[in-house]
């Protein structure tokens, strides 16, 4: 698409509004854009147009550079903003429908599917008191647990699969995935998971709604270990009208979540997870966004669990960070703290609740060398600290992928 970017001089219909300044800094976009330099191009006429929102030059340019780098969403909300001004030159409109009819057209959803394989270390991967030593309060006893927690560490192969169509804009999405871990020595913790998605997007007003519905099935060590199912739905709203500045821009809304967990090695043990959160997302034209997610979690027990339901804060943070065309990285943070609502075993720890916090992070470095061939490190790390030390664990894992596109 290189050599079929137009670039045009046209400032705005009312030339004395934009100042020599604004003119050169046009100039500059203009020229990074010509070099090639597109990110850099993008960056000034996105500093440009939030200084002049009705610009119409830095709108149909910014818009025409989204197209290169395929954004045809970012484009074509532009191109309706140029489309929707009363004086727009007849020249700038004949460019505008040239675009959304030919090379920068959303593009039809289509199914999609993609294979990776790769190789990973993990360490901590049994849960036990750092000690080894479990005290009785009711008996005034200490036992010494033969499995103590112990710094485990070893290397994994893990494959994934994915088939998955997703819409441009509002719409329907779907998506199987698919995968499997394999430890070199610890065979116990083999496991294969399996997950089903279908989610919709629609408009309203401004406000975007997404609607998710998940079901997900894990095996551990060739057993059945868990199955459940997940609905979520969401909604956010820009915080500025629809003739501000698009970027930087600021969107709040809420997220509101509902989970049931069935543990086939476990028939009395079900539970069902409510979360309530706001959200706030800070957008930095397409290359950034920050989210941020604080709320509340229902750990409801639906048969005789010990310690009954759970609930507490939760908060997240997420950030989406595209380094350059063909590089992204993404960094997540969660944080939980559950309490019980009734001592978790009696007769062996008196009335002690459990106060669970727990901690994980999650990153992932993309880097895409062609169309068809990208590498992926991702690494996970998790905390869980507990009254009831038995329970306290942390784990971590590094792995290297492979991915490429097989449709």
């Amino acid at each position: 698409m290189a050599g079929a970017v137009v670039t045009l001089p046209f400032q705005s219909t009312h030339a004395a509004e934009v100042s020599a300044d604004e003119n050169d800094a046009y100039n500059q976009a203009l020229t990074e854009l010509g070099l090639g330099n597109t990110q850099s191009a993008i960056e000034k006429f996105q500093a440009l147009v939030a200084r002049q929102p009705r610009h119409q030059g830095a709108l149909l340019d910014l818009a025409l550079a989204y197209c290169q780098l395929g954004l045809t969403e970012q484009a074509g909300v532009l191109f309706e903003r140029l489309k929707g001004q009363p004086d727009l030159p007849p020249g700038i409109g004949e460019v505008v429908n040239h675009y959304q009819s030919g090379v920068c057209k959303p593009k039809v959803p289509q199914w999609r599917a993609m294979l990776a394989v790769g190789v990973g270390q993990a360490s901590n991967l049994n849960q036990a008191p750092g000690s080894g030593l479990l005290y009785l309060a009711p008996l005034g006893v200490t036992l010494q647990l033969s499995d103590k927690s112990r710094p485990k560490a070893d290397a994994f192969f893990i494959t994934e699969a994915t088939l998955s169509r997703q819409a441009t804009g509002p719409g329907l999405s779907m998506g199987v995935f698919l995968q499997g871990t394999g430890y070199a020595r610890e065979s116990d913790f083999d496991n294969t998971l399996a997950q089903g998605v279908l989610s919709y997007r629609r408009q309203l007003g401004q406000a975007t709604w997404d609607t998710q519905g998940a079901l997900w099935h894990q095996t551990l060590a060739g057993q059945d270990r868990l199955t459940s199912l997940s609905a979520t739905t969401s909604a956010m709203w820009p915080v500025a009208g629809p003739t501000q500045p698009l970027a930087p821009a600021w969107q709040v809304g809420g997220v509101a979540s509902w989970s049931g967990f069935e543990y086939p090695n476990l028939p009395s043990y079900r539970s069902q997870l409510w979360e309530l959160r706001g959200r706030a997302n800070y957008l930095h034209g397409p290359a950034l966004r920050v989210s941020s997610d604080l709320g509340w979690s229902v750990d409801k027990a639906l048969a005789d669990r010990p310690g009954g339901d759970r609930e507490g804060p939760v908060a997240q943070l997420g950030v989406y960070w595209t380094l350059a065309q063909n590089q992204t990285l993404e960094l997540v943070h969660k944080r939980s703290w559950m309490s019980d609502s009734a001592p978790y075993s009696p007769v062996f720890f008196g009335d002690v609740r459990r106060s669970n916090q727990q901690s994980s992070w999650y990153g992932v470095w993309r880097y895409r060398m062609s169309p068809r061939l990208q590498w992926r490190v991702e690494g996970r790390y998790g905390t869980s600290t507990d009254a009831v030390e038995l329970f306290n664990f942390d784990a971590s894992s590094l792995a290297v992928m492979l991915e490429w596109p097989l449709l």
